[in-house]
């Protein structure tokens, strides 16, 4: 098996905390013997469908699919990508590649991606509008992208559309060429929000990720692999209380505002305590 982490930064130079993530994950990538590369401020793949100047406020972000169009990720039979704030804890020996795989070989269908669900958000955006984004512009969403493209993405058993969050998103080798064929344009699928008048937020690489996951043989990682930290919404002050969904976790996803500027010592206390 040949498998790599696959982390970026875009946005000239990388903060302390997000610095010490990257380290902690390429300490993670060592443990259990796999490659890990990390690009700080690559140049987009010749072969990528768009110029990424034209994607606006959230260009950056689609970065995260650089391995799927870079013809030098393909000789990998597994690429993780994770976002610089997703941080493994301390000792971590599980081995995420080998868990995907055995998730492959239990299921009847020959899982193409692996991804970890929010399953907290449709709650809590039914209850707060989080600068725009909400329950009524999720479904928005949805609409949109089921009347353009066809795809019907799962929802909740209250009619609200899940969330699945693409800060640790696993690719098989299949999986890769796939979305090479079925990833519609960037900037097509940007402009679609746009003119459906959805908040900016949309227009990131999760939610285009999202929108695509229904044409991909996908399964749901466990939640110990993208377990989330963040501020209590609706909430704001120097002492705001923070909303910890970690549970047995391995990966943890810091989500604080201002966690892009600790050193060290301060994220992995955050990361273990």
């Amino acid at each position: 098996m040949k498998a790599v982490i696959y982390q970026f930064w875009e946005g000239g130079e990388l903060s302390s905390g997000n610095k010490a993530g990257v380290e902690l994950m390429k300490a993670y990538a060592d443990r259990i013997g796999v490659e890990h590369v990390f690009d700080l401020n690559p140049a987009w793949p010749r072969d990528a469908r768009i110029k990424r100047q034209n994607l606006g406020r959230y260009n950056p972000h689609y970065g995260a699919f650089t391995p799927i169009f870079d013809v030098s990720y393909s000789n990998y039979d597994y690429i993780l990508f994770c976002d610089t704030d997703v941080v493994p804890v301390d000792k971590c020996n599980q081995h995420i590649f080998g868990e995907f795989m055995q998730m492959r070989m239990d299921s009847d269908m020959d899982i193409e991606i692996g991804i970890c669900e929010e399953w907290m958000q449709p709650e809590l955006r039914s209850i707060h509008n989080m600068g725009g984004i909400s329950t009524a512009n999720d479904k928005r969403w949805h609409s949109a992208v089921k009347k353009t493209y066809g795809t019907d993405m799962p929802v909740d058993n209250k009619g609200r559309p899940r969330v699945f969050n693409s800060g640790c998103v696993m690719y098989s080798a299949i999986g890769r060429l796939k979305a090479q064929k079925e990833f519609v344009d960037f900037r097509e699928y940007c402009d679609l929000m746009i003119r459906n008048s959805l908040p900016s937020f949309y227009q990131g690489d999760q939610n285009y990720l999202g929108a695509m996951l229904p044409k991909f043989k996908w399964g749901l990682m466990d939640y110990k692999w993208n377990s989330q930290v963040f501020f209590k919404p609706g909430t704001s002050g120097n002492h705001r209380p923070v909303s910890d969904y970690r549970k047995n976790a391995n990966f943890v996803h810091v989500q604080l505002r201002g966690a892009d500027n600790y050193d060290m010592e301060r994220l992995r206390k955050v990361v273990n305590d």
